[in-house]
């Protein structure tokens, strides 16, 4: 029965894989000496007379009365094996044998999370005894956790000096910090490799997050409740709404799919970038301007998505998230409710695809503005002017309406429309648009030159001697997977920067 519960779907294992270690184990079993000699534990209900004979019962008195008046008996002394008793703990904790509420209401429970190495020592014997004395498999979903390694991929152990104790890490980071890293980092199917460092930078992500809320607080983004995207105007607005709605679309369905990975790289981007490093700047003119009905739906914009994405957060960072939610608006937490008794966001769908083509028509210009500045050696106070060659309509219009933010987040001046490009001029693409950055007076060309050539030839170098070894059929079928996905990474990364540098030192042919 335990066997035909998983080939039947009533208890699923993820990722699925393990399902084979399960019927391997069911397919090939081995008596069970069940007696342990151990302090601690259920002690056997077997009880011997003076000839050995032995009588189970479930109390002495039961086992007396089977014996007849005046035998002397003596219990075993041994206990039953841990995993034994473990096998009993779904429904006995709840009160079995009797037909309790408890029981009743958490019994079946939904996942069990656990181990691959105790699959067959305690997930197969909480089937096999619950389907026994209950008629249901205990659980509807096993979730099987990876390893985890040190940051070098190594079994952490004593001898080796690599443990890396949670407690101590929760002293000097925090708990959120280290849960956080952790969901980043448990792709199925994969061992998780810890170190200081990247529980450290989830600690920072917590801190980015902080100052959020205190910036949102600062300009008075109060916390409204429900809204309705559909009435908001500003297209800088309209389009963070859309990238709430997909981010809650995406956190969703990894949690869904036990991809905790998935679900919390995806609040991390939306935190991160989308919200920190693009919005909250984008929307600074706004809150800082006069028209009075722009400030008043930004506030209530974004207030509310810093809500919903402290919602989303909260399974994986539930100590900052609950400290925020109630310093957001006081008295909320015994008004509405801690933050973890929230009901959890909707998937809407919502989405306006002109406000967010405009909106990342701006973020790419501005990060292209900036990749190019750095690539060039542009000093970083330098104003450099700005022209939008041969531009559209389309293209006017958003100058003019978002030239404030550019002059800010780009550090351009002397916004221009010309028909060509400028003298002394490298461009930017953007989709059709075309945008020269006047840096001849500010830079020393033949240096930037020099500089561009050497780092193109390094990336070269290491690209050629990383795909020789990803050729090399042994490296690929010896190594780890994780350390051949890690290069093939590296591969893309690189390339994807020589092809921009190549970009940047083409644009310098002719000046």
């Amino acid at each position: 029965p335990a066997r035909k519960a998983v080939e039947d779907g009533l208890t699923r294992f993820v990722p699925e894989n393990w399902t084979k270690t399960y019927y391997n184990w069911m397919d090939n079993i081995q008596p069970w000496c069940v007696s342990r000699q151990l302090w601690w534990g259920h002690r056997i209900p077997a009880w011997y007379d003076e000839d050995g004979k032995v009588f189970v019962a479930t109390s002495e008195e039961e086992a007396q009365k089977a014996a007849g008046p005046g035998t002397k008996l003596v219990q075993d002394e041994d206990v039953l094996d841990t995993w034994f008793s473990s096998a009993l703990w779904p429904f006995s904790t709840q009160g079995w044998p009797e037909e309790t509420d408890a029981l009743k209401a958490y019994y079946p429970t939904a996942t069990l999370v656990t181990a691959f190495d105790i699959i067959f020592f305690w997930v197969a014997r909480m089937m096999m005894m619950g389907i026994e004395f209950t008629g249901q498999a205990p659980f509807k979903d096993v979730y099987i956790h990876a390893l985890v390694l040190d940051e070098k991929g190594q079994k952490m152990s004593k001898s080796k000096g690599n443990v890396m104790d949670p407690l101590d890490l929760i002293n000097e980071y925090g708990a959120d910090a280290l849960r956080f890293a952790m969901s980043r980092l448990a792709g199925q199917g994969r061992n998780i490799r810890l170190s200081k460092q990247v529980v450290e930078g989830n600690r920072n992500f917590s801190t980015k997050l902080w100052n959020a809320v205190r910036f949102a607080e600062m300009n008075e983004c109060g916390a409204p409740g429900q809204i309705d995207p559909s009435t908001i105007e500003r297209p800088v607005n309209r389009w963070i709404l859309g990238e709430l709605a997909a981010c809650v679309e995406d956190v969703t369905r990894g949690l869904d799919e036990y991809r905790f990975n998935d679900a919390a790289g995806a609040l991390y981007r939306f935190i991160w970038n989308t919200l920190c490093d693009w919005y909250l700047e984008l929307i600074k003119p706004l809150l800082a301007g006069m028209d009075d009905g722009a400030k008043s739906e930004t506030r209530m914009v974004c207030g509310y998505v810093i809500d919903e994405a402290l919602k989303l957060l909260h399974p994986f960072m539930p100590f900052v998230t609950e400290e925020l939610w109630e310093r957001r608006a006081p008295g909320r937490a015994s008004d509405q409710g801690f933050l973890m008794l929230q009901s959890w966001p909707k998937a809407t769908g919502w989405h306006d695809p002109a406000a967010a083509e405009e909106i990342t028509w701006l973020i790419d210009l501005i990060t292209e503005i900036r990749s190019l500045r750095n690539d060039l050696g542009v000093p970083a106070g330098a104003k450099v002017p700005l022209a939008f060659v041969n531009a559209s309509n389309g293209d006017i219009m958003r100058a003019e309406a978002h030239e404030e933010i550019l002059r800010r987040m780009a550090r351009v001046d002397d916004v221009t429309l010309p028909n060509e490009m400028p003298p002394g001029a490298v461009s930017a693409v953007v989709g059709s648009t075309v945008a020269a950055l006047s840096i001849a007076d500010l830079i020393d060309v033949s240096e930037a030159r020099k500089r561009l050539d050497k780092e193109i030839a390094t990336l070269d170098k290491d690209i050629t001697s990383t795909e020789k070894k990803l050729g090399n059929a042994d490296f690929v079928a010896k190594a780890p997977e994780e350390i051949v996905e890690e290069n093939r990474e590296r591969i893309r990364d690189w390339t994807a920067r020589r092809e921009k540098l190549r970009a940047a030192r083409k644009s310098l042919e002719g000046i």
